[in-house]
C-alpha cells in the first residue's frame, strides 16, 4: 500500500535539471555559443513513426549541415591572372603574389574540410547526447516509479537489501554515464571553440586574400598605362625621326638655295665693281677730254698760215678730236643709262635685303649668321 503522502512526479526536464549529479541543462551550449544556435535549432516537423530506421534521420542531418557551408572544389577556383610584362620585376612580384594566393586558398581548403568534418562529428555528438539524455530519463523514470511502487512497510530486510544494491549499481553505472557525457560536453565545447577560431582565422585569410586581390588588379592596371605610354612613345620617337628627316631635307634644300644665292651675289659684286671701274674710268676720260676742250676754247684762235700742206692736217686733226669727242659724249650718254639700270637694280636689291633681315629679326625666317653679316654689311655700305 502507498503511504498518504506521496511526494510529486516531476517531469524528466526538471529532474535532470534537480538531480544531484549536477548535470548541466540541455541547452548549456546554445546559451554558450549563441552565435551557433542555428546548429541545435531543428525545425517543427511531426513526430516520425517507429518503424522509421536511424539512417534516414543521420541522412538527413548531414544534409542540413552540409547546405550551411559550401566548400567550392579546386578544379572550379578562378584562375589568377598573371600579366607578362617585360619588366622581370614585375613579373617576381606577380609570381610571388600568385604563390601566395595558391598559399591562402590550400589553407583555407583544409580549414574548410576541418569545419565540415567538425561539424559532423558535432552532429554524432548530438545525436549520442540526445540518446545518454534519453536512456537517463527513461532510467530516472523507472527508478521514480520503483520507489513509489513498492511498499516499504510490506519488503523485508532482504528485499530491501537487495533492493538498494540493484538500486546502487545503477546509480554506478548512471554516474560513469554522466562523467562520459560531461567529458563528451566537454570535448564538443572545445571542438565548437575551436571552430569558432578557426571561423575567424578563416574570415582573416577572406579578408587579406581580396586585398591582395585588389593591389594584384591595382598593379594589373599600372601595368597595362604602362604598356599603353611605351607604345605610345615609340610612335612619338618615329613621329619625331620622320620630322628630323624632314627638317634636314628642307635645311639641305635651304642651304643649297643660300649657296646659289651667294654665288649670285657674288657675281654681282663682281659685276658692279667692274661697272664702277669702267665708269670711274669713263668718268676720269670725260673729265680729261672736257678740260682739254675747255682749255682749247679757251686758247686764242691762232694766226693761220696759209700753207697749202698744213691745212688738212688741222681739219683731221680737228675732226678726230670731234669724233673722239661725240665717242666720248655717247659713252657718257650710255654710261649714264646703265648707271640709272643698276641704281634701279640696286634699289629692289636694297629693299629686298631690308624685307629680308625685318623678317630674320622677327623670326620669320631662318638664314644663316653668315647670310646675315653679309646683309648687314651690304646695307651699311
Amino acid at each position: 500500500m502507498r503511504s498518504s503522502k506521496e511526494p510529486l512526479v516531476l517531469p524528466a526536464t526538471t529532474q535532470l535539471q534537480r538531480d544531484a549529479f549536477d548535470l548541466p541543462s540541455y541547452d548549456a551550449l546554445a546559451k554558450i555559443l549563441p552565435e551557433y544556435q542555428h546548429f541545435f535549432r531543428t525545425p517543427d516537423a511531426p513526430q516520425q513513426s517507429k518503424g522509421e530506421p536511424k539512417e534516414q534521420k543521420k541522412s538527413k542531418r548531414a544534409l542540413e549541415l552540409n547546405q550551411t557551408f559550401e566548400v567550392y572544389s579546386p578544379r572550379e577556383r578562378l584562375p589568377v591572372s598573371i600579366v607578362q610584362g617585360d619588366d622581370p620585376s614585375t613579373a617576381e612580384i606577380t609570381e610571388n603574389k600568385s604563390k601566395e594566393l595558391e598559399n591562402y586558398r590550400s589553407a583555407m581548403c583544409k580549414m574548410a574540410e576541418d569545419i565540415l568534418t567538425l561539424r559532423s562529428q558535432v552532429a554524432s555528438l548530438e545525436e549520442q547526447n540526445s540518446q545518454l539524455r534519453s536512456e537517463l530519463s527513461t532510467n530516472q523514470d523507472l527508478g521514480h516509479t520503483l520507489l513509489n511502487d513498492t511498499d516499504v512497510d510490506v519488503m523485508t530486510k532482504a528485499e530491501i537489501a537487495d533492493r538498494i544494491v540493484s538500486l546502487k549499481c545503477k546509480l554506478a553505472s548512471e554516474s560513469g554515464k554522466v562523467a562520459d557525457q560531461r567529458d563528451k560536453i566537454q570535448q564538443l565545447q572545445n571542438e565548437l571553440i575551436r571552430k569558432n577560431d578557426k571561423e575567424k582565422e578563416l574570415v582573416h585569410l577572406q579578408q587579406a586574400y581580396q586585398q591582395q586581390q585588389a593591389v594584384l588588379q591595382r598593379y594589373q592596371g599600372q601595368i597595362k598605362k604602362l604598356s599603353n605610354l611605351e607604345a605610345t612613345v615609340r610612335q612619338q620617337e618615329k613621329v619625331i625621326e620622320r620630322m628630323e628627316k624632314v627638317l634636314m631635307t628642307k635645311l639641305g634644300e635651304r642651304n643649297k638655295e643660300n649657296a646659289e644665292k651667294k654665288k649670285v651675289l657674288k657675281t654681282k659684286d663682281s659685276d658692279e665693281r667692274k661697272t664702277r671701274e669702267i665708269e670711274s674710268i669713263l668718268t676720269a676720260e670725260n673729265s680729261r677730254l672736257r678740260e682739254e676742250l675747255e682749255r682749247l676754247r679757251q686758247q686764242p684762235q691762232p694766226i693761220i698760215i696759209q700753207q697749202p700742206a698744213q691745212h688738212p692736217f688741222g681739219d683731221i686733226e680737228k675732226l678726230r678730236l670731234l669724233e673722239q669727242l661725240e665717242r666720248a659724249e655717247a659713252s657718257i650718254r650710255t654710261m649714264d643709262k646703265q648707271l640709272e639700270e643698276n641704281a634701279k637694280q640696286w634699289g629692289k636689291e636694297k629693299q629686298d635685303l631690308l624685307t629680308r633681315l625685318s623678317e630674320y629679326n622677327h623670326g620669320f625666317a631662318q638664314t644663316s649668321t653668315g647670310q646675315y653679316t653679309t646683309l648687314t654689311t651690304r646695307l651699311s655700305m
